[in-house]
């Protein structure tokens, strides 16, 4: 990657305005480099952004340099205690673009508050709107109480509106809980508000999020296509909020002090070393390259007539950050959040996706297993351990009569992960009839052990072998010490045993692992991507990435995959709107090196994709790639087209 050229590119863009991409997280951080070298104000600007909280409402106030809790008191006509029992002060007191709730001074809660002359009777027959409804009603609303249990799907299909013309009519609500008051726009009601049983006071802890992509009588359904989608020409417009760690003020950090060498005296001799031109902050170069292959993706999308609005952020593991972006508003009416990477912030963001009815999209591997749940308008890219799992089982499947050896290295099989997949396989062996319990077995392994006969380890596994079989080994872990001495120990033996190997997609590419060993065991590897770099895709794609970025992707560049999330999302939103989203089966493009299969298990789960291939290395030196798309529809893959 040319990053000199990328910087360059960027400030060029930025100073140009020559298009709205293009990293323009630069630009979303701007409010806060500037306030720090903006003088203090000398008196408080009034807030005018609002929420509703529990039925009360507040100014959202950012502090700026110089301002206090007692000047900020001043301006809103509250007492610095209010703020103090509003707000979360640490003890070294409030920071500049700290977020504060500021009490407006007619709670909506309060009685006394309503206008005069306003009282239940001013709404429909039927509606929730509370007596005790927000001040200065406007007459073209009625006004509904949000009570426990409900959401924006459910409360718009009360009325008769989309929850679209909900979300519009809301712009200052972030999130609608119990106690606080939704605008209903008259205009968009197609019937009087529909009544329904109260709901209750208390709800089980256990109780699920409802889908709200998912209507009241609606059945899921899950499409699967057998050729590819090919889209020719789009219309319409579509806004995209890209969250991505690109870790800009460490790239602005171009020198740091060299203390190696000392003086005659033995005192450290501290000097300052600029960094090479070409150097980036290694944290950054996955998201900066997936930033690119969006690009790319937008490019040929509006070549091909849709409009795209881009907004960049540059989100790390500061949920400060992204608190602030969220207070803002400037999220409630994307139609496609990528991002952001780190768990913490992730499932902040799926959150208040969720309440706004979001897509948003998960473009990393993730710890968190589970991470899908009650989070409903969340789509996972990179499947879980689960998934990969599945799709050993099903490998399996196809050797029958096979003698399977379950290798793994914890202790009692503690860990769920383990202990799960080892039931997968013991369950599908037998009830499958693949093959005899006999055949099926586990073997604790740990890798050679020190001041230990290295062959003892050879003996132990020896065991387990069928000389008369084709025999499976599967490894259940991912540790890169354990995986090297399996793969050492079991190509000692490959010498007398028919072994295959099978394991997770990490236990690919190990630098510790001679490649000559994945072809002698002939290891299959589940993965969620494959490029074929000989493809007119690839090809073009290389073409419209050397023509924008002066160079071209590395073979395991992340450029390949931001096209791919980019391409498909942003064109299935475009091609079948809200359709796709409940049934993202209906949109399948061929793409670079992904093959998206999103499904969920509950409606109140967000998706994740079980789109995967098979890496088969096979003895001749040759990689055999099984792909669930049926071979008849390879050659559609040269029906994407990229601008150049």
């Amino acid at each position: 990657m040319n990053i000199n050229f990328a910087l360059h590119k960027l400030s060029d863009m930025l100073l140009k305005r020559t298009t709205p991409a293009f990293i323009l997280l630069v630009i979303m951080l701007l409010p806060a480099e500037l306030s720090a070298q903006v003088p203090a104000p000398v008196t408080v600007e009034k807030s005018t952004q609002k929420i509703v909280v529990e039925g009360r409402v507040y100014y959202m106030h950012q502090v700026l340099k110089g301002q206090t809790l007692y000047s900020i008191s001043k301006a809103y006509n509250v007492t610095v205690d209010q703020l103090n029992r509003d707000n979360e002060i640490p003890a070294t007191g409030i920071r500049e673009g700290q977020m504060l709730k500021v009490a407006a001074t007619a709670p909506a809660s309060d009685p006394a508050s309503a206008a005069p002359g306003s009282n239940a009777a001013s709404a429909a027959p039927g509606s929730n709107a509370a007596s005790a409804a927000p001040a200065n009603q406007d007459q073209r609303y009625l006004y509904h109480r949000v009570k426990r249990g409900e959401t924006l799907s459910s409360i718009a299909g009360e009325y008769g509106i989309s929850v679209r013309d909900l979300k519009k009519a809301n712009r200052r609500l972030l999130f609608p809980h119990e106690g606080d008051y939704l605008m209903i726009p008259r205009k968009k009601m197609t019937g009087q508000p529909s009544q329904k049983k109260a709901v209750p006071d208390t709800v089980p802890l256990s109780v699920e999020r409802t889908d709200s992509l998912i209507g009241p009588g609606e059945k899921e359904m899950f499409t699967e296509l057998s050729e590819n989608t090919v889209i020719k020409n789009l219309t319409g417009s579509v806004k995209i909020a890209v969250m991505l760690p690109f870790f800009i003020n460490e790239n602005n950090s171009r020198s740091y002090l060299d203390s190696t060498k000392r003086d005659p005296q033995g005192n450290k001799i501290y000097r300052e070393v600029d960094m090479d031109d070409n150097w980036i902050y290694e944290g950054s170069l996955p998201f900066l390259e997936a930033y690119e292959g969006i690009l790319i993706a937008v490019d040929s999308l509006r070549a091909l007539g849709l409009n795209i609005e881009l907004d960049v952020y540059d989100i790390g593991g500061d949920t400060t950050e992204l608190n602030r972006i969220i207070w803002s508003g400037k999220l409630n009416d994307v139609d496609l959040i990528i991002g952001p990477v780190f768990s913490t912030n992730l499932n902040r963001m799926a959150a208040y996706a969720a309440e706004r009815d979001i897509p948003i999209v998960s473009p990393v591997p993730l710890r968190d297993q589970n991470i899908v749940e009650n989070r409903p308008t969340l789509y996972r890219v990179f499947p879980s351990a689960g998934i990969s799992q599945d799709v050993v089982v099903r490998e399996l499947k196809s050797h029958r009569g096979s003698n399977v050896v379950f290798v793994y290295s914890d202790t009692l099989m503690n860990d769920p992960k383990t202990s799960g997949f080892w039931n997968r396989v013991r369950t599908a062996m037998v009830t499958d009839s693949l093959s005899d319990t006999a055949l099926v077995t586990a073997h604790y392994f740990t890798g050679a052990i020190k001041k230990r006969d290295t062959y003892s380890g050879v003996a132990s596994f020896e065991g387990f072998l069928n000389p008369d079989r084709e025999n499976i080994i599967i490894l259940a872990f991912t540790q890169t010490p354990v995986v090297s001495s399996a793969f050492s120990t079991l190509h000692t033996l490959s010498r007398k045993y028919d072994i295959k190997v099978i394991g997770y997609p990490e236990i690919g590419g190990q630098e510790t692992i001679e490649i000559k060993y994945y072809y002698d065991l002939e290891v299959f590897i589940p993965t969620e991507s494959h490029i074929d770099f000989s493809s007119p895709a690839a090809l073009s794609f290389n073409s419209a990435f050397r023509k924008k970025f002066k160079t071209e992707p590395m073979a395991e560049s992340f450029a390949w995959r931001g096209f791919d999330i980019a391409y498909y999302f942003v064109g299935g939103i475009a091609s079948y709107g809200r359709e796709f989203l409940k049934d993202p089966g209906i949109f399948n493009p061929a793409l670079l090196c992904l093959d998206p299969d999103f499904r969920r298990e509950r409606s109140s789960d967000g998706y994740e994709n079980r789109g995967m291939f098979i890496l088969h290395y096979k003895k001749d030196m040759t990689i055999e790639v099984m792909s669930p798309l049926p071979e008849e529809n390879a050659e559609l893959k040269s029906e994407v087209q990229y601008q150049d």
